[in-house]
């Protein structure tokens, strides 16, 4: 069974049932939603973008990481949703910790929501250039190759945490109002 990517839906359970009900409403009503969803989803997904950034990447290649499926008039919600392509270590600010007596290994940890989180790889802290590599075993043989990265999916899950969809769901709500009022006055 395919694991279920992590997302924020922007319809929110009595948006969502409203936006069903206006198929028969006027169309002033369903430009009032899809205006009100996509505008909170795009300022949703810069927000998210920010606060993930914050972990030691950019704003723009973690913005470019988080997928906006916009509201249409067939499909009333918008969905921000993570995409699970790794980002090369070298866009991620990393910390290091030797691992073994030796001296020759270190584990490789980054930040999530403000906390260190180990991840996938190591690092020789005497080697001069310090790549991040994984070790594998293929033909019986280990073999050693540069790490392939990481993604934003832990990252975007801590963001979105239960406080921020409810203040995302508040926010859509005094938005929706406003367009409405807006539409109105046409």
């Amino acid at each position: 069974m395919p694991r279920r990517q992590p997302r924020i839906q922007m319809d929110l359970d009595k948006l969502a049932e409203f936006a069903r009900q206006t198929e028969q409403m006027p169309q002033s009503i369903r430009r009032a939603t899809r205006r009100s969803l996509n505008d909170q989803a795009r300022d949703a997904k810069r927000e998210l973008a920010q606060q993930i950034s914050k972990d030691g990447i950019s704003r723009a290649k973690a913005g470019g990481q988080i997928e906006l499926r916009r509201a249409s008039n067939k499909k009333p919600e918008a969905v921000l949703r993570p995409t699970s392509r790794r980002i090369p270590f070298r866009y991620w600010k990393t910390t290091t910790k030797t691992t073994d007596s030796s001296g020759t290994r270190a584990s490789v940890w980054i930040r999530k929501d403000g906390q260190l989180m180990r991840v996938w790889g190591f690092v020789n802290p005497k080697s001069k250039n310090r790549r991040i590599l994984t070790r594998h075993r293929k033909a019986g043989q280990d073999r050693i190759k540069p790490a392939a990265g990481h993604s934003i999916k832990l990252h975007f899950q801590a963001a979105a945490d239960e406080r921020y969809r409810s203040r995302v769901g508040e926010d859509l709500r005094s938005r929706f109002i406003k367009y409405f009022n807006e539409e109105l006055k046409k």
